[in-house]
């Protein structure tokens, strides 16, 4: 109750501060860095090619200049409080004042967004994390795509991009999820995001019939990453639709096999055997033994037995729940 009331508090009265202090004297003071040396001002307006500051004077006071925008190097802008709300915020109450905070910072910003060190992306793109917070994944689709039409990049555009398109997977427009992940930079050091966006990727690769391509994506984090967001039996569950479709038998009862020693009691073991009791026959007609067997024995030459036609699951119907958003 103290903590839900704290982060109230803060995320209502500070923004109203700055906003008062800029109608007043500009949005500030921050230090600016230009070719000419460093300054201390506040920000007043935009204008073509011109930025116009309070600007502090040697001997005291203070006076308006203009600063060409191909002299400024950085706006040293501290980093907002309400992000670090938006990383605490849980709850529909909590995250509706987190909202509110960050849409009136970016209003603050707003006349000042694509200079360098101006935080308006990084706003934009915690209001998307939290719509992803709240399943709200086309209005978080939103949010990234709207980083990503900007003619300027203050460094958020690959986070965008990755967000945007686990979030396109989580809504079940597989073609756009792959047309923001195939190819993206997706940062090793970020293991959530690393670990999120490879899984989408894995079901949108899945459910659009490209399952080497899933399958490259579910065991590069199950030799990786495997006990980050459980990924290890959640990737291995995910992995047994593609050795289905793929007729890859001795691969699918090796993994239901794993799932049943090391995760006996889990909710992908429990869909394992439901694809498991679907495919038995198929596993028998293909030389897998399926009773009473932990390793499934050689197939003897001459016993190959071509599998009967399969109906399969699309890859990314029954993994879909299983990707995480921060």
């Amino acid at each position: 109750m103290c903590c839900g009331l704290a982060l109230s508090l803060l995320l209502t009265a500070a923004p109203a501060v700055r906003a008062q202090t800029r109608s007043a004297t500009g949005l500030g003071p921050f230090v600016i860095q230009t070719a000419r040396g460093n300054f201390n001002v506040r920000l007043l307006r935009r204008d073509k090619d011109m930025l116009w500051v309070i600007k502090e004077a040697d001997a005291g006071g203070s006076f308006e200049a203009g600063i060409p925008l191909a002299e400024l190097r950085l706006v040293e802008v501290p980093p907002p409080r309400v992000f670090a709300v938006v990383d605490q915020a849980t709850g529909d109450t909590q995250i509706r004042a987190a909202h509110d905070g960050l849409d009136r910072l970016m209003q603050s910003l707003k006349p000042f967004r694509g200079l360098p060190g101006v935080p308006y992306e990084d706003a934009m793109l915690n209001k998307g994390k939290l719509y992803a917070r709240q399943g709200l994944w086309r209005e978080a689709v939103r949010s990234y795509e709207d980083i990503l039409q900007q003619p300027h990049d203050t460094g958020q555009k690959t986070p965008a991009r990755i967000r945007a398109g686990i979030a396109y997977e989580l809504a079940g427009e597989h073609e756009n999820a792959l047309k923001h992940l195939e190819g993206a930079t997706i940062p090793e050091d970020d293991e959530e995001l690393l670990s999120s966006a490879l899984f989408a990727r894995g079901a949108a690769r899945g459910a659009t019939g490209d399952c080497p391509g899933a399958l490259m994506d579910y065991l590069y984090l199950v030799v990786f990453h495997p006990y980050a967001q459980n990924n290890e039996a959640r990737c291995l569950e995910a992995a047994l639709p593609c050795y289905a479709e793929l007729k890859d038998w001795e691969s699918f009862l090796k993994t239901v096999q794993w799932l049943r020693r090391e995760y006996p009691a889990s909710r992908e073991t429990a869909r394992a055997e439901e694809l498991f009791a679907e495919h038995r026959e198929h596993l028998q007609y293909a030389g897998q033994f399926v009773d009473g067997e932990t390793e499934p024995p050689p197939v003897k030459a001459g016993d190959e037995a071509a599998p009967a036609p399969a109906s399969t699951p699309e890859a990314g119907e029954a993994t879909i729940d299983d990707i995480e958003v921060d």
